[in-house]
């Protein structure tokens, strides 16, 4: 047995307690499920893909023997999954066509292939609930029902209903979102870890410098099209995949707002008051995505970078 194994198996028992740790009920339990997938991503990285593999499934048995089979089956799609796949993708190096350059598997295009697994789970989601009364949406209505009777079991019932109706349209979108969000931010923490220690040969990227895939609009755009186009069940799909398809481009608004904080005196305390506000409000979060798809089809950080250039060009034209 590899002398690596011992720490996977380790590793992976830290993610699986950790992922179960809500059911204690302690302050910060949920911090800890949060940071799950942290400890896999963290031997993955360091010691490679067959080590995260051996990671993940520790954490699936431990997770299925503390907490029930469905515990096990969570485990497996929230934090083993998703961290096999960053591990995988950011382990490969390639070499540039026509040179002998290489380089790493683009940070963003990881995001991208996240962002469309996760939808590829919503679709699968969506065939397996066809044969269930309402389908999948009314199976998330009495689920989030069920969980508003625990968690405020004084709630009125004609309250708790409005409150069922309003959030379980895009409920599948928003835990998609959450679900790359998630993996996205503990992949970070990884790299900062392993970075500080020196134990990664990938350099950190930085997020001012994110560039997403040509072809992730695409998936975007087909996805707003079945949501604008589409009506009943459709329209449902559509709207849930565009939201977990947008999760991408809400990383490349923040790469544009920290690019733009390189052009100010004091670039930390614009960010930390930018944070602030993207806590606070949904809005600014919706305005980010904006900002992300404006910078993937005419690449404002283009203009950021160099606005005397491009004015002295429009004049050039002009005259």
């Amino acid at each position: 047995m590899s002398k690596d194994m011992p720490i996977a198996v380790g590793a992976g028992a830290i993610s699986g307690f950790a992922s179960l740790a809500f059911l204690s009920g302690m302050p910060g339990a949920l911090l800890a499920v949060y940071l799950a997938p942290l400890p896999l991503l963290l031997v993955g990285l360091v010691h490679g893909i067959k080590a995260v593999t051996v990671a993940g499934v520790s954490g699936i048995v431990i997770a299925a023997i503390a907490g029930g089979t469905s515990s096990g089956g969570l485990f497996t799609l929230i934090h083993a999954f998703p961290a096999w796949i960053i591990v995988r993708q950011a382990l490969i190096r390639y070499t540039v066509p026509g040179t002998e350059n290489e380089e790493w598997y683009p940070a963003g295009s990881i995001l991208c292939i996240l962002s469309v697994c996760g939808a590829g789970l919503l679709i699968v989601a969506m065939a397996w609930s066809q044969g269930e009364v309402g389908g999948l949406q009314g199976l998330i209505r009495s689920y989030l029902d069920q969980v508003f009777i625990y968690m405020m079991p004084t709630m009125d019932e004609a309250a708790r209903g409005g409150l069922v109706q309003l959030l379980a349209p895009l409920f599948p979108g928003y835990m998609g979102t959450s679900w790359v969000v998630m993996a996205a931010v503990n992949a970070s923490i990884a790299m900062a870890i392993l970075t500080r220690v020196q134990r990664t040969q990938r350099p950190k990227a930085k997020l001012a410098d994110l560039v997403l895939p040509d072809w992730m609009s695409w998936f975007f755009v087909a996805a707003a099209g079945v949501a604008l186009l589409g009506q009943g069940e459709l329209e449902f799909l559509g709207q849930n995949l565009a939201l977990i398809l947008a999760a991408p481009f809400f990383f490349l608004g923040l790469a544009v707002v920290h690019n733009l904080a390189r052009h100010v005196s004091f670039p930390g305390m614009l960010l930390t008051a930018f944070y602030m506000v993207l806590i606070l409000s949904g809005w600014i979060a919706v305005a980010v995505i904006a900002a992300g798809i404006a910078e993937q089809w005419f690449g404002l950080r283009r203009y950021l970078e160099n606005p005397g250039e491009n004015r002295n060009v429009d004049d050039k034209d002009e005259t």
